[in-house]
């Protein structure tokens, strides 16, 4: 099981959104949509399920505005995609890092975020992590960080795997004309 935040939510149901920027290379990432393609291909044949905190859908349907409803349809269409809630165990998930961070003196773990952003990211990755992900996509920094400290797999965009170069089949639509219906060529 996976999960995904609200960028990787927006890239999945909107394949034409804009393109995040690698940090290595400072520009859009490169193939971004035949990434995402086959990241889907992918999690199909594995029979994947992901799923969607429900910090995280609230944040993607502000951003969806009028289109929020046709997307909320789609996301309950598709078997894949599982919405969780900040239940009683996210919130036992949470308590106990956040005491661990105070106890250690830095409530924030090291992130210079608003503190509100900091209980959001948290409580993304804390619903990830006690519904059974192993894994999580995001390109947001912080909530990378929680999800490598607690345990779980960080995975941005600029990390997902390039397919091979589609290539057009040249004879494609054309007729042979050297091969009449299954005879040998006459050279």
């Amino acid at each position: 099981m996976v999960a995904i935040d609200s960028n990787f939510l927006s890239l999945l149901l909107h394949p034409k959104a804009r393109a995040p920027i690698d940090p290595g290379t400072k520009n859009p990432i490169h193939r971004l949509s035949d990434r995402i393609e086959k990241l889907i291909e992918d999690w199909e044949n594995d029979q994947e399920r992901i799923i969607i905190p429900t910090p995280v859908l609230s944040e993607f349907l502000v951003l969806a505005g009028s289109e929020a409803s046709a997307y909320l349809d789609e996301i309950n269409v598709r078997r894949m995609f599982l919405v969780k809630p900040f239940d009683a165990m996210a919130a036992i998930e949470l308590a106990a890092v956040e005491v661990e961070d105070r106890q250690a003196g830095d409530k924030r773990a090291g992130v210079s975020a608003p503190w509100q952003k900091v209980r959001f990211d948290r409580q993304i990755v804390a619903i990830a992590k006690s519904n059974g992900a192993t894994r999580i996509y995001s390109d947001d920094k912080n909530v990378r960080t929680f999800a490598i400290r607690i345990g779980l797999e960080a995975i941005s965009t600029w990390e997902l795997p390039q397919p091979a170069a589609k290539q057009a089949n040249m004879f494609e639509g054309q007729e042979s004309h050297d091969v009449d219906q299954g005879k040998p060529e006459n050279h």
